[in-house]
């Protein structure tokens, strides 16, 4: 594939960067509760410089922590003494090779009490929301200078701390943004109520930061679509865009969404490549400087391309690094195929809503940069894997390069397992290309796979492992309902497992979990009418979902018209022709049903476990064997367990050993 015009060197204002992919800022909750840099940060940081970016911008950083904060803990720069865990930070970027630039925020209303010591929450004008339950007071003149004030401050503090570039975080519905967007800015001042006097806040932001920052570059970045009845759209933000050009900045950063739409923000799995690029391309066309385009842009194919056919002139890679790092070092050396592919389920994303620090479903030291490298074990050992999910296949991956003699069994006829499940059902196709990335690896690799087997404890006892890997993941559990074992009667899971057929219909999905709801979006789309029964309330439909994706997928289900959704019901009896329930309203309603499929729940466990151990062998449990969870915990579930097993039962070769490798 040609990638010239991806790794040709890129003027950036004065600022050479040596290609044209820029690390997007993303939220890593890394730094220190005071909004300090810390070593986790830095190491983080340090990794995807290293991955061969052109130009590595930090995560968005909060310019007044008094009632500018996001999130908590979030990295801050309001004040000379944290420039110099700054200066720290910079110096790593600057070491790996790429240039270094920060993105200065302040939340403005997306933001609560909690996260900024019981404040209330500032913003151009009152607001009701949704998502933020308490609205914000209406910014005075007084705050409205003392925030372009802490701006411009922060901005002369990041060029004391070596930064090449700053960037102004005006996307997503934060404080600039909410100056700019008739939706939020309902001032009749100086500043709001016309175009031009919204726009009044964020330039007299940018002209205090150009007057701090001098010729460093500066980055705006702009949601060119706000997707929001009575926010803005691209008609406005192809008007937008030549002022904030005029003002000085030389790039714009073209991102879309508010918090109310964070599924056009962090896009859950079903978004196709490149969605955003026709916005980008239109802002392009609208000004003479340079525009930045992000978001599911996976693979250097699709950047590329958008370089060639002029939608932007530099690329943007926030959660494909997350995932893999070496990005831009492995398609430079041509060689795509082994670029560990993002699949947008944002487990990330997740993790960070719980306050949990920054991770990746697929890449386990994503956050745990810190973490030495697992290294070769010393002597030759045997390891043991028991199923081929995506746990399985990372946990024989890890055993492997570190060197052990590693078997890995799988009783179907292929690997994947759990992935293959989770990328059946519609707009998740996205997991097969992680699914056909390990088998790549594994095909590569020194594991020996055995397909289509079911070893007893005995079996594996014949192998003298030094460790039993069991990712088995969970069992189905039979459905306890009277007629529950009639032959029209199939487990949901063994639908997107492709044991089973979907039939022309009616068919019954049983069970309102995730599965169940993507069975039957999964049977709708192939013509069938569909009732899906959930035991609980309407509300609590795929509740165990990642939560953007679980949004998108219950709006589907309920727009559906092949669909109808019946909370809150008993399941009485499933007869050769129809399920028996007990609604919510007290009434009882006999469903026609050809097929039934039942989404109950699944059980942890395995009678290896209690078999293996009681032959004295070290059973290490992951997955849905553990516990019913996502992709995410069994990969991540994998490394943690071969890194605890080679520390407690290995001696590992160190650096200096004849047999020590990185």
């Amino acid at each position: 594939m040609d990638n010239t015009l991806l790794f040709q060197p890129f003027q950036l204002g004065g600022l050479t960067l040596r290609n044209r992919i820029i690390m997007a800022p993303m939220e890593t909750n890394l730094a220190s509760p005071q909004g300090e840099v810390t070593p986790e940060m830095i190491a983080y940081y340090a990794e995807r410089s290293a991955g061969g970016v052109g130009m590595v911008t930090v995560e968005f950083t909060c310019v007044d922590r008094s009632d500018g904060l996001g999130c908590t803990p979030q990295l801050s720069l309001d004040a000379p003494q944290l420039v110099p865990g700054h200066r720290r930070l910079v110096a790593a970027i600057q070491a790996g090779g790429a240039r270094a630039c920060l993105q200065l925020h302040h939340a403005g209303r997306q933001t609560t009490p909690a996260i900024i010591g019981g404040r209330t929450p500032i913003a151009p004008s009152t607001f009701e929301s949704p998502v933020f339950r308490i609205g914000p007071r209406a910014m005075d003149d007084t705050d409205i200078k003392r925030v372009i004030t802490a701006f411009a401050a922060a901005a002369s503090h990041a060029r004391s701390a070596g930064y090449d570039a700053v960037e102004l975080h005006g996307a997503h519905g934060y404080l600039l943004g909410q100056f700019l967007s008739p939706w939020t800015n309902r001032r009749n001042d100086a500043w709001g109520g016309s175009f031009k006097r919204r726009l009044a806040f964020p330039l007299a932001v940018i002209h205090a930061v150009k007057a701090r920052i001098g010729a460093m570059p500066l980055i705006y970045r702009l949601s060119a679509d706000e997707m929001i009845d009575g926010g803005l759209g691209i008609e406005d933000t192809v008007l937008i865009a030549p002022h904030f050009a005029q003002a000085g900045v030389d790039a714009l950063h073209v991102s879309t969404g508010v918090a109310e739409r964070i599924d056009v923000n962090v896009e859950p799995i079903h978004m196709p490549d490149g969605w955003r690029l026709p916005l980008a391309r239109q802002i392009r066309q609208a000004v003479k400087i340079p525009v930045i385009g992000v978001g599911v842009i996976r693979t250097p194919a699709t950047a590329n391309q958008a370089l060639e056919r002029g939608d932007i002139d530099l690329v943007a890679l926030g959660r494909a690094l997350l995932t893999d790092p070496q990005w831009p070092n492995k398609a430079l050396a041509g060689v795509a195929d082994q670029i560990r592919p993002c699949t947008s389920c944002n487990w990330c994303i997740d993790r960070l809503a719980h306050q949990l620090t920054i991770g990746c479903a697929e890449n386990p030291r994503a956050g745990r940069e810190l973490d030495l490298p697992l290294g070769r074990i010393a002597a030759a050992k045997n390891a043991v894997v028991i199923g081929g999910g995506p746990g399985g296949m990372k946990a024989a991956l890890l055993l492997a390069e570190s060197g052990f003699s590693t078997t890995l069994y799988e009783k179907r006829n292929t690997l994947g397992g759990g992935l293959i499940a989770s990328a059946v059902p519609p707009g998740k196709d996205k997991i097969f290309r992680y699914r056909d990335y390990l088998l790549r690896q594994i095909s590569s690799s020194a594991v020996t796979v055995r397909l289509g087997c079911s070893p007893t404890a005995l079996d594996i006892a014949a192998h003298a492992p030094d460790i039993v890997i069991l990712a088995t993941g969970a069992s189905k559990r039979p459905a306890d309902i009277p007629g529950g074992q009639l032959a029209h009667v199939a487990q949901a899971y063994d639908v997107v497992m492709h044991d089973i057929d979907i039939g022309p219909g009616p068919i019954v999905v049983l069970g309102g979990g995730e599965t169940g709801c993507e069975v039957a979006e999964l049977a709708a789309a192939q013509g069938a009418q569909v009732v899906l029964v959930s035991r609980s309330p309407l509300k609590q439909l795929a509740r165990a979902a990642e939560a953007i994706y679980r949004r998108h997928l219950v709006k589907k289900l309920a727009a559906n018209p092949l669909i109808t959704i019946l909370p809150s019901a008993t399941i009485l009896r499933i007869e050769p022709d129809c399920v028996q329930l007990h609604l919510a309203d007290d009434n009882m309603l006999s469903v026609p049903a050809a097929q039934v499929f039942t989404a109950l729940g699944r059980d942890t466990g395995s009678p290896l476990i209690s078999q293996l151990q009681s032959l004295g062998i070290n059973v290490a449990i992951i997955g849905d064997a553990q516990r019913i969870s996502r992709i995410g915990e069994a990969v991540n579930g994998a490394y943690t367990a071969v890194r605890e097993h080679i520390k407690r039962h290995a001696r590992v070769s160190q650096p200096g050993d004849p047999s020590f490798t990185q």
